[in-house]
């Protein structure tokens, strides 16, 4: 189910595809443990799972407990495991940067086509999101910028997490189970929250200097 592979770009923790991910979970510290001190502190590797768009709800727990047994996750690959290699279809770069001391990661930076940010609580980015690139966090999401890419809220959370943009340009967002679909753009700041089972937009209020979601 878990195991190492070594490509020709790297090491790859390739994870089969599976139907409890605490049972992921253990096997991946077994797995790295048992390799004693083959591992340095800080040590980057590549994770691929199978099925990724049917596991994209795990990967941030994935991420985390690799970062917690202290190796650093530096792309996340979309593949399958051929008969003498790694297939790889898709490369993304993991955006790497410090948790405050509350768990949120803050970002300042731009994300670019092909950049991820993956992380079990809340994500903060003052940036631009560009088209191509994604959020999947374990909590609620703000952005300090356009949002064009893909933003998964909510996946450790629940339907209490929300995503609060500058200006709302994306195709698509998820929060928790849910998801929407966009055709149309929001220039203005937004809060996207879960009402009624559905995923609503709420505009910023700024005579009280918080959001309206009623």
């Amino acid at each position: 189910m878990v195991d190492f592979k070594m490509t020709k770009d790297g090491l790859v923790l390739y994870v089969k595809d599976y139907t409890d991910v605490y049972d992921v979970l253990q096997k991946i510290e077994d797995k790295i443990k048992s390799m004693g001190n083959f591992f340095a502190k800080g040590d980057k590797i590549m994770l691929l799972v199978e099925e990724h768009e049917k596991h994209i709800s795990d990967i941030p727990k994935i991420v985390a407990r690799v970062q917690e047994l202290g190796l650093t996750i530096s792309h996340v690959l979309m593949g399958s495991e051929g008969t003498k290699d790694v297939v790889i279809k898709k490369k993304v770069d993991m955006v790497n940067q410090g948790d405050t001391r509350s768990g949120t990661k803050v970002v300042k930076k731009n994300l670019r086509s092909g950049q991820s940010i993956i992380h079990s609580g809340d994500v903060m980015l003052i940036g631009n999101l560009h088209a191509g690139a994604e959020i999947v966090a374990g909590g609620s999401v703000l952005i300090f910028g356009r949002c064009q890419g893909i933003v998964r809220a909510g996946i450790n959370e629940g339907r209490e997490a929300i995503i609060a943009v500058l200006s709302l340009e994306t195709p698509f967002v998820q929060i928790s189970d849910l998801k929407r679909t966009f055709t149309e753009k929001v220039n203005r700041p937004c809060v996207l929250y879960v009402k009624s089972g559905r995923i609503e937009i709420g505009e910023y209020d700024t005579e009280i200097g918080g959001v309206s979601v009623e």
